[in-house]
Order: structure tokens, then sequence, then C-alpha cells
């Protein structure tokens, strides 16, 4: 039998000898979570629950008591409201985010510099650094750190290769003062939030700016895409779509109809199921514009709340406008 602690102890082993597929996960998530998930079971009829959700009720199939953590979405002061995803196990999303950095970027220890600007502020409810925490924690060699205005020395650089990880915003500030450059080998994650602070730039542009503003070869600059309501990430590759792990699977929706997934090569909603969600729910549409090429998404920013229209509608209509 399949049930939630089976799940949160074993999706990472999804595709080792004994352990059931992810169709199986899946469907065994969302049958335990329309039992005991008060709000997803307002939503029968619907698989991928709106992620405006987590802005308005708790979203959890257990006890909210018994989280061990509350990831809050980033913002600012002037935010209304913001999404909050109670976790049950730290201990899963620990095991999400090394397994999957691992299989990507391999388990070498490197050091690893950490440059968050506003995240950093809400160290214990950002889901963010906490992320970037454990993999210091995992991978990390002596002078790996957080840092905002005063820049590490470059004596850390000799402990070994250097990971730069940084929200993008903060990152071509740095890039754009031309005070800080990184080994010919160093390698740069960015994790978006340019248009969140007033500012547009593709993504092409991006990792070409901050190539040349810290000295490293383009390809040494690629992305991650996660937030605060998922427990797994999705990785950007040479190709320039982002991939998830074996435990997360997606799907393109129409934003009109969010019951209905598009075909391949189509604009849409970015629809997604993390296995690692278990203890909250799994299956979640984004407010995120994608179109699926292979087993790879093509990201392409927000949709505005009219395009989203319909989705706010639902929420409204299933569990109301006001938060708890």
């Amino acid at each position: 039998m399949i049930d939630s602690e089976y799940i949160a102890s074993h999706f990472h082993k999804i595709g080792e000898l004994g352990i059931p597929d992810l169709e199986s996960f899946r469907l065994a998530s969302i049958a335990i979570q329309r039992e005991r998930n008060p709000v997803y079971k307002r939503f029968d009829g619907f698989t991928y629950l709106p992620v405006q959700a987590f802005k308005r009720k708790p979203i959890v199939s257990f006890p909210v008591e018994e989280a061990e953590a509350v990831f809050i979405s980033s913002g600012t002061a002037k935010t209304a409201s913001r999404s909050r995803h109670y976790v049950k196990h730290l201990d899963v999303y620990h095991r999400s985010v090394v397994n999957h950095f691992r299989a990507v970027h391999g388990g070498g220890k490197r050091v690893i510099l950490a440059h968050l600007p506003s995240y950093i502020e809400s160290r214990g409810t950002s889901s963010l650094v906490t992320m970037v925490q454990i993999l210091i924690d995992e991978f990390g060699l002596p002078g790996s750190q957080f840092f905002l205005d005063v820049m590490p020395p470059e004596s850390v650089f000799s402990s070994g290769p250097v990971l730069l990880f940084g929200a993008a915003f903060g990152l071509i500030v740095l890039a754009e003062s031309g005070s800080f450059q990184l080994p010919d080998d160093a390698l740069i994650i960015e994790t978006g939030g340019m248009k969140a602070h007033g500012r547009e730039m593709s993504r092409a542009d991006l990792h070409t700016e901050l190539a040349h503003g810290f000295g490293i070869g383009r390809t040494q600059v690629t992305s991650e895409y996660g937030m605060c309501e998922l427990l797994s990430q999705f990785y950007m590759r040479d190709n320039g779509l982002f991939y998830p792990p074996p435990w997360v699977s997606f799907v393109i929706l129409d934003p009109a109809d969010a019951r209905t997934p598009l075909p391949e090569g189509e604009t849409g909603a970015l629809a997604i199921f993390d296995a690692a969600n278990i203890y909250s729910v799994s299956s979640i549409l984004t407010q995120d514009k994608a179109i699926r090429r292979g087993s790879g998404v093509d990201l392409l920013g927000r949709f505005s709340g009219a395009e989203l229209r319909g989705c706010n509608f639902l929420v409204e209509e299933r569990i109301g406008t006001s938060s708890d």
C-alpha cells in the first residue's frame, strides 16, 4: 500500500528497483489528499489546485500545528497577502534539494556563495534561503557563505570550484558594478525575479550580462526554477529548457479551463505534480506561462491577472476571498 509516509520516505527513489513508478505515486497522492486536505477536497473535478489558494487558507493534509517550518513567498512590505506553505517534515525538503542537485550538478564539494538580498532577511521562512543553506551544508567547502554588500575575499576561491547562487536582480547589480570577478571555471545559478523588481530582461540577455560582468563564459550561467509552494526544483539545461527531477511531472493547461491539457508546442499555464508535496498538495496549477518541449519546459514568464481570471474566480468560488 502506498500511503503518505511511504511516499515521503521513497519519492526520491523513483526509478530504483522495487519502487512504484511516478504515476502510481501521483494517483496515490491525489487520493490521499482528496481525503485529508480540506481545501483540496473543495476542488473536486480539478486535479491541479490553483497556487493562489496558498494565499487564502492553510493547504495541509496534516494538523497544521505539527509543521516544522512555514515557507512564505517573497514580496514587498506592501504585499497584501503571501503564500504560506506548511512543511510537516524538513527532511523531505532536504532529500528533494540534495538528490536533484547532485543528479544535475554532481556531488563534488565546492565553494558556494549566495547573494540573496530581500530573501536573507526572512531566513527562517524563505524556501530559497533554506535550499541554499542545505546545499552549503551538504556540498560546501570552507568559505561558503551568504553575502550582501561586502564581497567575499578572493582568497575563498582557493578552496575549490566556485558556485554563485543568487536572485537575478541582485546578481545583475553586482555584474554591472564590474567590481567582482569570478574564477574562469565558476558556475552561476540564478533564480529569476527581475520583473518583480521593476526591470524586465530576457533570460538570454540576463545570462549574457552576468557572464560578461563576472568574467566567465556564457555557458557557465544557468537557472533554477522553484517556488515556496513546491518542495522540488527545476534546473535549466544547455538548450534553455527546464527539467524536473524524476519525482515531478508537469502538464500545460488551458488558462481559461484548468481541466483541459494542451498539446506539446502550445502556450498555456504550467501545472506541476510534485511527490515531495505529499503533506500539503502535490498537484499545483502555477501562474507561469509555459510550453512543453519534449520532457522539458520552456518558461515564458508570468500570466497577467486578466489572463488568469478563470482561475481566480475558481479560487474565490471554492474557498472565498479572505485569508486565514
